[in-house]
């Protein structure tokens, strides 16, 4: 929900490290709610944010005795959905589940038709999660070691998916290449779905995404992932070194 007061700015760890997903606050008034309630969410349809929005949307309808309403806003890595809600009425009706990417660093990275501090106020952070490194499995790149090494003697930019500019996978791919000293080019998609297919094609030479949706598409030996950023392997990807164990950060 919107409202006109600004808000202390809170620490963010490492962007490369930690996703945050955190909604926009709805505040006390008399006979809330008294209709439906809408929760509105940057990504299309069964992706991690919106499955997460749907796991929310029951028991937080239950706590308002109320309908939660999922709606997708995808594209503009979760910023046209934080847009809507900032121009929205500040009644408490519609909520946002914001993530890092659109809330903490597109409105610093670019100009925004919202401002973060003023338009939002938080209720509570509901979820963190690490992330993977994959790249096309036709590559067979044998590790990440393997990947920079080649990255570093292209003599083109490397190309890398990623899903809006200024998106956590946007800006951890760019803090990469600058730490392992090879150029990029970023491509950014607005649905995860032709992300991935380019991914799969070889058309981008690799993205960073979520730990959940990395362990979901490896099933299927089409990509392969190389890295997790994670202080410890996560019990999805057991077999997907962390950083420090590829050698990458001391």
């Amino acid at each position: 929900m919107k409202m006109n007061s600004r808000v202390r700015k809170n620490p963010i760890r490492a962007l490369f490290l930690v996703a945050a997903f955190a909604t926009a606050s709805a505040y006390a008034q008399t006979g809330y709610p008294e209709k439906a309630v809408t929760l509105v969410v940057g990504f299309a349809p069964g992706t991690a944010p919106d499955i997460l929005a749907r796991q929310i949307a029951e028991p937080l309808g239950k706590a308002l005795s109320a309908s939660v309403i999922v709606d997708n806003k995808s594209g503009a890595g979760g910023q046209i959905a934080a847009t809507a809600v900032a121009r929205s009425a500040s009644d408490g009706y519609q909520l946002l589940l914001g993530e890092v990417g659109s809330i903490a660093i597109a409105p610093f990275a670019f100009k925004t038709a919202y401002n973060a501090l003023r338009d939002f106020v938080p209720i509570s952070e509901v979820a963190r999660t690490e992330f993977v490194w994959i790249v096309p499995a036709k590559r067979d790149y044998k590790s990440l070691a393997d990947f920079v090494d080649k990255a570093r003697k292209s003599r083109a930019k490397v190309l890398i998916g990623t899903f809006g500019g200024g998106s956590p996978g946007h800006i951890g791919a760019e803090l990469f290449s600058q730490k392992a000293m090879f150029q990029i080019e970023p491509v950014h998609f607005r649905q995860v779905g032709d992300g991935l297919a380019a991914l799969v094609s070889g058309d981008v030479e690799g993205a960073f995404v979520s730990v959940a949706f990395a362990s979901a598409q490896l099933k299927g030996g089409k990509i392969a992932a190389l890295v997790q950023t994670g202080e410890s392997r996560s019990k999805l990807l057991p077999d997907v070194p962390t950083a420090s164990e590829a050698g990458f950060v001391e």
